[in-house]
């Protein structure tokens, strides 16, 4: 039985899961960086994030220092909770580096469609000054996580257990349950928890995509290589 339990799907999944286990632990490493920078070193919040003007002008540097901040520990420990539930899963189908990449891709990805794209909204709506963290940090790539799930599901090979089917359905309600869920704590205004769950999700669909792609281009006959005579 013990030998059933190791070759199963499941617990293949979990031990595979490296580029799961580097993106909690940057997220963690990032958080306390820069709750040392904050707290310790006295530099201000607005020094090292972005908002829509700062990033308008040209200082994208935000975007990456933004996509990893964290004001808390509460925010932080939900996004994690569902890297861990669902990212183990995506990264079966997917691979290590293809996860990883997509995974902060897509919250770069939203944050600078959230600044070019909805900006004059933002700014009409709320303010000029509204800060790039209202996406709550990393949790931007959470909302990306949805496409990126369907697409573990869509692809066929390798096959998914059923204990790893009910698993991966169960993290996707927590998904929606804690990411896409009202919050009534939360400061914002909630046009713009709305606007960056779409951007989150539309990140999500051009990473799915872009990785549908590089896993099939080999098979289009323009790309293959074409027998010499």
């Amino acid at each position: 039985m013990l030998q059933k339990l190791r070759n199963s799907t499941f617990v293949a999944i979990v031990l595979a899961a490296r580029g799961t286990l580097l993106i909690c632990c940057l997220l963690l490493f990032c958080y306390l960086l820069f709750s040392t920078l904050t707290n310790t070193f006295l530099i201000p919040t607005n020094d090292l994030l972005g908002d829509v003007a700062s990033i308008l002008k040209g200082e994208l540097w935000r975007v990456i220092t933004s996509t990893v901040y964290f004001s808390e520990w509460t925010p932080l420990i939900k996004t994690v909770l569902i890297v861990l539930v669902l990212c183990p899963f995506i990264e079966w189908k997917i691979g290590s580096p293809a996860l990883v990449m997509s995974f902060f891709a897509s919250s770069w990805i939203g944050i600078l469609l959230f600044c070019f794209g909805f900006g004059g909204i933002i700014r009409s709506t709320v303010g000029i000054n509204t800060y790039v963290y209202a996406f709550y940090g990393g949790t931007l790539s959470v909302y990306a996580l949805f496409p990126l799930a369907v697409l573990a599901f869509l692809i066929k090979k390798p096959a998914f257990s059923l204990l790893a089917k009910c698993v991966l359905v169960g993290g996707l309600l927590l998904y929606f349950t804690v990411g896409f869920w009202p919050n009534s704590d939360t400061p914002e205004p909630a046009v713009i928890v709305q606007i960056s769950q779409l951007c989150g999700a539309l990140s999500g669909l051009f990473c799915a995509l872009i990785v549908v792609a590089l896993r099939n281009w080999k098979k289009v006959s323009f790309f293959s290589a074409k027998p010499s005579n």
